[in-house]
């Protein structure tokens, strides 16, 4: 297993050094478009060349309704978070509010679920399901959150503890995720896609953290902390409570007097 995410995550690394080539000499705009996301869909690619019998890829769809529902959740989990974000900054009288849009709301919807996708067809749709075939949803979801923090290599820029602080806001954030998707099967994708980008909106519209600004990555960070501790907290009390409810009933139908036939 470790093998096979240490190559999952070169070559996404690899990929991630050409495609920012790529954008560099082509000249798309990164506000708008940064190809760099697509380089864990060609890791996944390479993955299925390597070990093309056991690669799972968790991307299918279940009912429209079962992916509507998950997604509209996450989606209000991620408004909430913000929406507490913003309130610590004003109740610490900081600016929270970004610059104005440098495209249109519209196109900036369009290539932020087009750049997600991108992004989860690796992370939440392969290598989450391929460490949960061994590990806790918690365990998992930690180990993916690090690996996706640690991937935004950029955030070196702004110095350690930036970055120290992004990459606790993606861990805390893969948590939420791995938690609503818990039991969402074939819903991997869509789900993940509708949370990441709801993140990306958010951060673009409301804060300027990628200005290197410690203060919003310092309050986003310790938002989602909190956030996925009462998300994991929740998701896991029901899961025991289905099981307790599960066990139980079993052991009535187990108790019950057989009937003649």
């Amino acid at each position: 297993m470790f093998l096979r995410v240490a190559v999952f995550y070169m070559a996404t690394m690899v990929f991630s050094g050409l495609l920012n080539a790529l954008q560099a000499a082509t000249g798309p705009s990164p506000d708008l478009i940064q190809l760099v996301q697509f380089a864990p869909a060609l890791a996944v690619g390479v993955m299925f060349l390597l070990f093309r019998r056991t690669t799972r890829v968790d991307a299918r769809f279940t009912p429209a309704s079962v992916a509507a529902s998950r997604s509209a959740l996450i989606v209000g989990i991620v408004v909430a978070a913000m929406l507490a974000s913003v309130l610590v900054h004003l109740i610490a009288g900081r600016s929270w509010r970004a610059e104005s849009l440098p495209f249109p709301f519209w196109a900036l919807v369009i290539t932020m679920v087009i750049g997600a996708a991108g992004e989860e067809l690796g992370w939440r749709a392969y290598l989450q399901p391929y460490l949960q075939t061994r590990f806790s949803v918690l365990r998992s979801s930690l180990v993916v959150g690090l690996l996706w923090g640690f991937w935004h290599v950029g955030g070196f820029a702004h110095g350690i503890a930036y970055m120290g602080l992004f990459v606790v806001m993606a861990t805390a954030l893969s948590v939420v995720m791995g938690a609503v998707l818990r039991d969402a099967r074939r819903t991997n994708l869509v789900v993940a896609t509708a949370a990441h980008a709801a993140v990306n909106l958010a951060l673009i519209l409301l804060f300027a953290e990628e200005d290197g600004a410690l203060f919003p990555m310092a309050v986003l960070a310790v938002v989602w902390t909190m956030t996925a501790i009462v998300v994991h907290s929740v998701v896991h009390s029901r899961a025991r409570s289905v099981q307790v409810r599960g066990a139980v009933e079993v052991e009535d139908r187990a108790a019950r007097p057989a009937r003649l036939r």
